[in-house]
């Protein structure tokens, strides 16, 4: 099978080849059967039928060159062959296809014939039950002789139902000899209900075969017949109604049922009384209750009394039995007489006869239920209590307080009423309280808990007070669900004249929910807060404090922390771990190097509060490393790397290297990079030469279980990893290699008019001055406050960059790229300066330019922080330790304002007369010629039309049109207008690109077109359009997508769901344009021909003549979006 699909795509390669490739479809039966395979399985049922259409098309012969690449299954790989027959056979099926059916039955009964191999007959024969009809019936009878292809025929004539079928699977019965056959044809003929096997079946029910016997006695089970009823009735009774392997007492049960189903009423009636008479033993029963439950079904009231007979019964299982199907009879003699029959009956059956009645919904039944509530029995009053709600709903409210009031069935009662209670409706639970005492009395508390009642607040804290014990618990236990920001007085008073640490636990979550959401608690103007000044009691009001939350709480409870001891000093640090926000993280921190005795638990609660923070991965790592250090213990560092696992950030992988060499923390660290590295359910994997060396170790150390699985997953993603150098480290962490000292003051137009032997001059004299000034130093880079910029030796252009930097107290420093200042550093309280703004900001812009970041993000002075910078063009977009603060913003020139930033150049780290230190310095040089592009597309000759990130090379409507996300995002209500289109003019190309519809979009590709006109006329436009939409339904042919407008018309049907990605590709060349849709040629035309007589929508299109223009995208007020845009110039 391999080698034919081989043999079919070698066939389709040449076609391309050698064919002129804008020709119309001239490929071969073999082609277009091969391009349908590689199709398979479809990716969804508007795929399937799409493609199954053009299976159809092939017409007779093209559906025999698919049946000629079936094999038997372990001699080749047919599975897309397979797929395709099969999705042919149930489009085929569908209603309303019947010439589809037609032709599918047709020619899978000549694939049948030509094929000899019976696993392939089978095949076919199954995809048949699809679309066959009495034609097949005469081209497969044969086949029941044939032992290894009856059952496949006998499903098949199964599936086909008609009388035809019937007959041909009788006639065949007589004719086999093997019994194992045999019980096939019976099996189809009581599928069927032939009645005229009947007889013939009846001969088998003899016969000594068990299993020909038992698909006899099911087969005439199910015919029917009123004939059979002696043989079933034997074979019942020759086993005494046992089960056993001819399964002879079930078949008479179906028989029975059956025999109602075709009204032979008084046989049906004759075989129920049989197995009542005969199935009364405990171990028959079941037999007994399907009977009953049959003949309920068809003699309704007939069976009542058998019904008020079975509850009698002393097997509980076969009294619901028979309850379930009194309860199916909704009239009010039958209710009457059960309401007799429970009266008359003992307790248990008395409640489970109220239970039935309940369920029934006959309200007849409600006054004898109401009595049945003053029953001695409590299971009789539970089940009254359960059937009342089921029959009156909430108008039981009144009667189920009653019954509470009254002291019963407190647990059922209360369960009742808080079903049908709610916030509104208490005031007769209320009203319950000074009324009633102990367990009663709480369970009206209970209930005004459950629902919330709060302007009850006042009779139950007052009960807090209460003497009895139970009352006094419920009181307590209500006051958190019904508390509010008003009884904070009474509660904090409570709270701090409580006595049992039980009630101390309820009033402080009572505080809590009475001071939530209340923006004053979390000032000191707050009465919590209050309270803890003027109490001696703190440990009380401390341990609420993590729920209100806020910086006066967390700064009162450190303070506690800091300046108090014993209890208070437990109770504040308590407090700081179960603190709920992420800002309680600096002060265990702070624990964690100055408190040994409390170091432990606030490392533990330090990871915790940092790991489930919601903050970016870039901060979370350095809150990890920030306190890695104080790991004593292997299970801490463990506890630390098994964190920064999580993390999706490029300096994770960086810093758990140095793990994979340490034999106790090796396999935790080895895990933590896989899982970093490898792409997740929705994040990319990371790549580069050093993520591939990383991961070459982790496969190198990993073991344990499943270790093998993670090394094959490690591998796999290996193999598919792009090639490329990812992310290149700028400092060995040893010395200053890569680096040089700083020339002129850093002004690359003044380096550059030096000559090369005054430049290298220069050079040694300031890499002289470097040294004593920058140094390295536990792998970090110093600055020690004097001296000029540290200078990269290599010069960038566009490119991603990470960096870790830490300053000290009115440190100001920078990043400069390309030569120029400056990614801005800081010290945020140097406000005579500005520095309020925050470090990030493109200090040196014009005036007219964004200069300041768009939030602070820094972390304190003398802490570490993350820069991303990633520069394409002149545009420059910043992230600060994971938080976006320079979005995508022109860098201008420093050195001479009025000239664009250079094209490349060196990345310097600033010195400003303050000591500061760099760490882990990476950068990623991007091609942005390559952006978006496979290597098969960069080795042919493709370049990238849109970096993902801004847009360079590209002009006009830069409003609406905009880079997010790495997609070109198309949004008319931000008031831009006109359209966007390259730089650059194109005359042949090849032209890709995908995009995504939203329901009814228009849009347009203008291909050699100019800047002003109309683009569909005065160059040419390809429609890009939601084909599905029902606006656009009565359109003219030439005005679907991908048609050129106006001139020449697509094919329909070819677009993926709205929502979905396409993707196209647009082939020009001369007069001959291409369009191809999600793998599908949609267009293939010469608009010089389609034009020489005039166009198709009757206008001039000058455009038509031109030779060469901008491609652009032509907005018509839809939102759209579109990504990896890419183009080769055919004339280049």
């Amino acid at each position: 099978m391999k080698k034919n699909i081989s043999k079919l795509f070698t066939i389709l390669l040449l076609t391309v080849a050698f064919l002129n490739s804008f020709a119309q479809d001239h490929r071969t039966l073999d082609t277009k059967v091969a391009d349908i395979l590689a199709q398979m399985p479809t990716k969804d049922l508007v795929h399937r039928d799409r493609v199954i259409a053009e299976m159809v098309e092939l017409g007779p012969e093209g559906f025999q060159k698919f049946s000629e690449l079936l094999v038997p299954l372990g001699t080749g790989d047919d599975t897309a062959v397979r797929f395709a027959i099969n999705s042919l056979a149930r489009y085929s099926s569908a209603f309303g296809k019947e010439e589809e059916k037609t032709f599918t039955e047709t020619q899978l009964l000549k694939a049948l014939d030509a094929h000899h191999n019976i696993e392939v007959k089978t095949f076919i024969l199954n995809q048949l039950i699809l679309v066959a009809g009495d034609k097949t019936v005469d081209a497969i009878k044969k086949y029941l002789a044939e032992k290894d292809l009856t059952e496949p025929t006998t499903q098949t004539l199964t599936g086909i139902g008609s009388e035809k079928a019937a007959w041909a699977l009788f006639e065949a019965l007589p004719k086999v000899q093997e019994d194992a056959t045999r019980a096939t044809l019976v099996r189809a003929l009581g599928v069927l209900e032939y009645n005229q096997a009947a007889d013939a079946i009846a001969h088998f029910a003899e016969t000594e075969n068990q299993k020909l016997k038992k698909a006899a006695l099911a087969a005439l089970a199910n015919i029917g017949s009123p004939a059979s009823y002696k043989t079933l009735y034997n074979a019942a009774k020759n086993v005494d109604f046992t089960y056993e392997a001819t399964n002879a007492t079930e078949a008479f049960l179906n028989y029975t049922e059956k025999l109602g189903e075709k009204n032979q009423v008084e046989l049906c009636k004759k075989a129920c009384k049989v197995i009542f008479k005969t199935n009364q033993s405990a171990e028959k029963l079941h037999n007994y209750s399907k009977a009953l439950a049959i003949y309920s079904k068809y003699f309704g009231a007939d069976a009542l009394p058998l019904l008020l007979e079975a509850v009698d019964n002393n097997d509980k299982a076969f009294r619901y039995s028979a309850l379930n199907l009194a309860e199916k009879t909704d009239d009010i003699a039958s209710t009457r007489a059960w309401i007799e029959k429970a009266k008359n009956s003992q307790e248990e059956i008395k409640a489970e006869i109220i239970d039935m009645l309940g369920r029934k919904g006959n309200k007849f039944a409600l006054d004898f239920i109401k009595e049945s509530l003053n029953s001695s029995s409590q299971k009789v009053r539970e089940e009254s209590i359960t059937a009342t709600v089921k029959l009156q709903e909430t108008k039981a409210i009144p009667v189920l307080i009653a019954h509470l009031a009254a002291g019963q069935d407190i647990s059922a009662t209360n369960n009742a009423l808080l079903q049908l209670l709610d916030q509104n409706h208490l005031v007769p639970v209320a009203a319950q309280i000074p009324k009633t005492s102990g367990e009663t009395k709480a369970a009206f508390i209970d209930l005004i808990a459950a629902k919330s009642g709060s302007e009850y607040f006042s009779e139950i804290y007052a009960l807090t007070n209460s003497s009895d014990q139970v009352v006094r618990n419920s009181a307590f236990n209500a006051l958190k669900r019904i508390s509010n920001s008003e009884n904070l007085d009474q509660l904090i008073m409570l709270l701090l004249s409580s006595i049992n640490d039980d009630e101390v636990g309820e009033v402080q979550a009572a505080v809590i929910t009475a001071a939530q959401g209340i923006e004053e608690e979390k000032s000191e103007k707050g009465k919590v807060l209050g309270a803890l000044k003027s109490t001696d009691d703190k440990e009380r009001i401390i341990a609420i404090l993590p729920e209100i939350g806020g910086p006066v709480a967390l700064e009162t409870v450190a303070g506690f922390f800091n300046n108090s001891n014993g209890k208070t000093k437990e109770a504040a640090f308590e407090a700081l771990t179960n603190w709920k926000e992420y800002d309680a993280s600096k002060t265990l921190y702070e624990i964690c190097q100055t408190n040994s005795s409390f170091r432990e638990k606030a490392f533990a609660s330090f990871i915790r509060q940092v790991r489930s923070a919601s903050i970016p991965d870039d901060q979370k790592l350095l809150q990890y490393r920030k306190v890695m250090p104080f790991a004593k213990s292997t299970q801490e560092k463990t506890t630390v790397i098994s964190s920064i696992g999580n993390l999706k950030t490029f300096l994770a992988l960086v810093y758990l290297e140095q793990f994979l060499d340490k034999s106790e923390l090796q396999q935790t660290a080895a895990r933590s990079v896989m899982k970093i590295a490898l792409p997740g359910s929705e994040e990319k994997g990371f790549s580069g030469e050093f993520v591939k060396n990383l991961l070459d170790r982790v496969t190198s150390v990993l073991s344990g279980e499943e270790s093998d699985y993670d090394k094959i997953n490690i591998r796999n993603y290996l193999e598919d990893m792009p090639k490329e150098k990812g992310f290149v480290s700028m400092f060995n962490g040893k010395n200053l290699e890569g680096w040089q000292g700083m020339l002129l003051n850093g002004n690359p137009i003044k380096i550059a008019e030096l000559s090369e032997k005054e430049r290298v001059k220069a050079q040694e004299e300031a890499n002289k001055k470097m040294f004593e000034n920058w140094s390295v130093r536990d792998g970090q880079i110093i600055f020690n406050g004097h001296g000029a910029n540290l200078v990269s030796a290599k010069n960038y252009k566009d490119f991603e960059m990470i960096v870790d930097w830490k300053i000290t107290k009115e440190g100001d420093s920078g990043i400069y790229l390309r030569g120029t200042p400056q990614v801005q550093i800081w010290d945020t309280s140097r406000v005579e300066v500005g520095a309020q703004v925050g470090s990030g900001g493109l200090y040196n812009n014009n005036a007219d330019n964004i200069r300041n970041p768009l939030k602070v993000a820094d972390n304190p002075i003398d802490e570490w922080n993350t820069f991303r910078i990633t520069m394409i063009g002149e545009n420059v977009t910043v992230y600060l330790n994971g938080e976006l603060i320079v979005d995508n913003v022109r860098m201008d020139n420093y050195w001479d304002r009025s000239i664009p930033i250079f094209e490349s150049g060196t990345i310097e780290l600033q010195a400003h007369g303050n000591e500061l230190a760099f760490r882990d310095i990476y950068v990623r040089e991007i091609n942005t010629d390559h952006i978006g592009l496979s290597d098969n597309e960069i080795a042919d000759g493709f370049t990238s039309l849109f970096n993902g990130k801004n847009l360079n090379g590209w002009q006009g409507n830069k409003t609406d049109y905009y880079a997010e996300n790495g997609e070109l995002i198309v949004n008319p209500k931000r008031g831009g207008h006109g359209n966007l289109f390259t730089e650059k003019e194109y005359s042949d190309f090849i032209f890709r690109f995908d995009f995504q519809l939203t329901p009814g979009a228009n849009n347009g590709l203008g291909i050699r077109a100019p800047l002003e006109g109309d683009a569909a006329y005065v160059g040419m436009e390809l429609q890009i359009l939601d084909n599905t939409a029902a606006i656009y339904a009565n359109l003219h042919e030439y005005q679907y997508h991908g048609s050129v407008y106006g001139v020449i018309p697509a094919k329909r049907g070819f677009q993926n769901p709205v929502g979905e990605w396409n993707s196209e590709e647009v082939i020009v060349q001369g007069s001959k344009v291409k369009v191809i849709l999600n793998g599908e040629t949609i267009l293939d035309g010469d608009i010089k021909e389609a034009s020489k007589n005039g166009t198709l929508d009757g206008k001039k299109h000058p455009g038509l003549k031109r030779e060469k223009g901008y491609i652009g995208f032509l907005g018509h007020g839809s939102e759209l979006k579109f990504k990896n845009i890419r183009i080769k110039d055919l004339n280049e």
